[in-house]
């Protein structure tokens, strides 16, 4: 079964789940870890299956957890090379990260264990916004904050 989760939306974080049998993936870190794993529990699905981390934008409403989200579960986080600089230089993630970051660029097609990603630009207040279309095993989502 694939599901769409809301773990939190607003300005106190924001981050999503996309999820299947054989896939779990977040979309954006803006709460903390024990919250994350706390409400994917609430949906039966276990914080250890979360195999990336899809970034939106560097407000601190989408990324305040990431660095210990990232480093606990050693997962690839999937952004841009112009949002990977402005996480690090504002301290949302460190340099011993850097490793888990996979860059991505706009307008490219990247695919991850059969999901296919396509990032595009998106006008917002932020270094740089991404949404993402996404194939996920044959269903197509749009995600845009």
């Amino acid at each position: 079964m694939k599901r769409f989760i809301t773990l939190s939306s607003g300005s106190n974080g924001n981050c999503y789940c996309l999820s299947s049998g054989d896939h779990t993936i977040l979309i954006d870190a803006g709460i903390g870890v024990r919250t994350i794993k706390k409400r994917l529990a609430d949906h039966d699905i276990d914080i250890r299956s979360v195999e990336m981390i899809l970034i939106t934008h560097d407000h601190g409403d989408h990324v305040r957890g990431l660095g210990k989200l990232a480093q606990s579960l050693n997962v690839p986080i999937f952004t841009t090379s112009v949002l990977h600089n402005a996480l690090t230089n504002c301290g949302y993630i460190d340099e011993s990260l850097s490793g888990c970051v996979r860059v991505v660029r706009v307008g490219a097609v990247f695919e991850h264990r059969g999901v296919k990603f396509y990032p595009f630009e998106v006008p917002h207040d932020a270094t740089q916004a991404l949404g993402f279309y996404i194939d996920f095993c044959g269903t197509k989502i749009t995600i845009m904050t």
